[in-house]
């Protein structure tokens, strides 16, 4: 049975939970920080974990077994993240069968988007640069995921556009995000690949 380890409990992060489970495509882990709650239709249903996520004993436990793992982290710091994730990686000698990392427009200088809860927008796109230089290095199949601005509406067909051509400026629905999301997770495509999703 695949066992998958999500990262990070943010809407897109608890509705890809959502749709693993309801797909029961395997069991679900759900990795984040104690500041972080997760809605009771995904809490009592996936293995729960807490704890620091840039601390590399954290994620001793959630990779356990070698999951299929996706990072639902948004805003700052997911590089101080993905280095203990890595290290836990490295030092445990596990390999991922997929990793899919959620990212951002605007990494590639594709496009010109505001981050909102941003303030130092060349930090944050600098940290999600070396995140994913992270994934790439580590060699496992991946796909990062970077979608133009999220916005909460229902969802729709997404475009998807391969790197390296011009993304438009606008928004895409988080359902939209996370349905993306949970077909790589479960069905490949896209591998070693990033994507933006509009």
């Amino acid at each position: 049975m695949t066992t998958f380890l999500i990262i990070g409990a943010t809407a897109v992060g608890q509705s890809v939970a959502e749709r693993l489970l309801a797909a029961d495509a395997g069991a679900v882990r759900l990795l984040h920080t104690p500041q972080e709650h997760l809605v009771a239709s995904v809490a009592n249903r996936v293995t729960e974990y807490t704890g620091d996520l840039r601390q590399e004993a954290t994620y001793q436990a959630p990779l356990q077994d070698q999951p299929v793992v996706f990072s639902a982290l948004t805003g700052m710091d997911v590089d101080l993240a993905f280095e203990a994730l890595f290290d836990a990686q490295y030092h445990q000698r596990l390999t991922y069968p997929r990793f899919v990392m959620l990212s951002t427009a605007g990494v590639d200088h594709e496009v010109d988007l505001t981050y909102p809860g941003i303030s130092a927008t060349d930090e944050y796109l600098n940290q999600q640069r070396y995140a994913a230089k992270l994934v790439d290095e580590a060699e496992f199949p991946y796909t990062i995921l970077r979608p133009v601005a999220m916005v909460d509406r229902p969802e729709e067909d997404a475009q998807i556009i391969p790197e390296g051509h011009p993304v438009p400026t606008g928004q895409v629905a988080r359902e939209t995000v996370a349905a993306v999301a949970t077909d790589v997770l479960i069905n490949g495509g896209y591998d070693y690949q990033s994507i933006a999703i509009c």
